[in-house]
């Protein structure tokens, strides 16, 4: 009896499922790269998500979206959180749920060709030039960004940060406005393309200082164990690592 009794437990630990992570779905950008890299499901932003969350028992189903349709995914509650988000977008698109501790931030600048000797000091001064800016910029940016964004009639968001910095390099747009890693990025990438003259020498104006980021949760649970996730990866020196281990362009 006690040697079926013992066949029958192990049986049975053979056969139960092992530990079952707990699946959440996350709306990341769409066109980050190398902060997000759908080609690739990899990015300096997955994996802070990823390696803060998977402790805790969760696995990351990453899906991507331009940031309006972010919004709206969260909103309906599509998604079980999404990226790229700040006390301004949750009070000015009326959304509700937990936000994280600041997870990560995007170093802005405008962009002009030398050529133009630009010698911008304030936000406001860019209110007179056509300015191509990322989609929910006017928004997550808010204050005197907004401001100027809405006095320029020749200023637009669009959501592929790619097609900024082409545009820039075409001369469609006198300025573009985006995260200096994304700008590298995308600019080593279209010169290996060859099509695109990348070689124009480009100014930077730091106008904006650093963007916080946040990721809002639906569940308090998850959002929780996040932050639990990102105070353990910032102590034991991983969260400078993950930033570390991309190459961000030259």
């Amino acid at each position: 009896m006690q040697l079926k009794l013992f066949l029958l437990i192990i049986s049975l630990l053979f056969t139960l499922p092992s530990f079952a992570q707990q699946k959440i779905t996350i709306a990341f950008g769409d066109a980050l790269a190398p902060w997000v890299m759908p080609e690739t499901n990899d990015g300096i932003i997955i994996t802070l998500i990823r390696e803060a969350l998977e402790p805790a028992g969760y696995e990351i189903e990453a899906i991507y979206y331009p940031y309006a349709r972010r919004i709206t995914s969260f909103r309906a509650k599509d998604v079980d959180a999404a990226c790229d988000m700040n006390l301004k977008t949750m009070t000015k698109e009326n959304l509700t749920g937990f936000l994280s501790d600041e997870a990560y931030a995007y170093e802005n600048f405008a962009f002009a060709l030398k050529k133009h000797n630009y010698k911008f000091t304030h936000l406001n001064e860019l209110a007179s030039y056509s300015l191509l800016s990322w989609q929910g910029a006017k928004t997550h940016l808010g204050g005197e960004y907004a401001v100027m964004a809405n006095k320029n009639p020749l200023y637009l968001e669009n959501h592929d940060q790619e097609l900024q910095v082409k545009m820039l390099y075409l001369e469609r747009f006198d300025i573009i406005q985006l995260d200096l890693q994304i700008f590298k990025h995308y600019r080593a990438k279209i010169q290996k393309e060859g099509q695109i003259n990348t070689h124009l020498l480009v100014d930077k104006f730091p106008l904006f200082g650093a963007s916080p980021n946040n990721i809002l949760f639906q569940d308090k649970k998850a959002r929780n164990a996040f932050n639990k996730g990102l105070k353990e990866l910032k102590a034991n020196g991983r969260y400078e690592k993950i930033f570390a281990s991309y190459t961000l362009g030259n």
